[in-house]
């Protein structure tokens, strides 16, 4: 009688969809992350490796490397353009940035601040110094503009367009 009990149980589980395992699973994924592949090596002889890649990510991997070491992670970047009359009018960008195979120093995200093609990253105590910084002169920049005349139209000028005569 025990026998048939169990044979009735036995049975109801043959029904149930088979679960992965660790082993069927696949590899886990930190959250925040995701799996993207990635060519890697040299022409004619490219191998696809599967990278973590943080969800800021924006870069591109399907373009092949010649190395795992050159696969880096960029977060989209945030500009600031001052109008100037002078051509080369270089932006200060800056965005998260991280090459994780290049040794112990950039095993995390760094800000990664780029002024003319010269970029220097930070982490993120010196990031956060900075921000204060930047916060301290746009108070200042934004005190001296206070301080100018307005940019209402020249007296002159309002009488014209009043139909006025100076």
């Amino acid at each position: 009688m025990a026998q048939s009990a169990i044979s009735q149980h036995v049975a109801a589980l043959a029904g149930i969809p088979q679960q992965p395992t660790a082993a069927t699973a696949g590899p886990v994924v930190r959250p925040g992350y995701r799996l993207v592949p990635v060519p890697v090596g040299r022409e004619g002889n490219v191998q696809t490796a599967w990278v973590e890649c943080p969800s800021w990510c924006v870069t591109d991997h399907s373009e092949r490397v010649a190395f795992i070491e050159d696969v880096n992670h960029n977060g989209q970047a945030a500009a600031l353009s001052i109008t100037t009359l002078h051509p080369a009018r270089v932006p200060l960008e800056v965005s998260l940035s991280w090459w994780p195979a290049l040794g112990e120093e950039n095993s995390r995200p760094k800000l990664a601040v780029d002024l003319d093609s010269e970029v220097e990253v930070y982490d993120r105590t010196a990031a956060l110094a900075m921000a204060d910084q930047l916060v301290a002169f746009a108070a200042e920049v934004r005190r001296l503009a206070q301080s100018l005349p307005d940019d209402s139209p020249v007296r002159s000028q309002a009488g014209v367009r009043e139909g006025r005569s100076a």
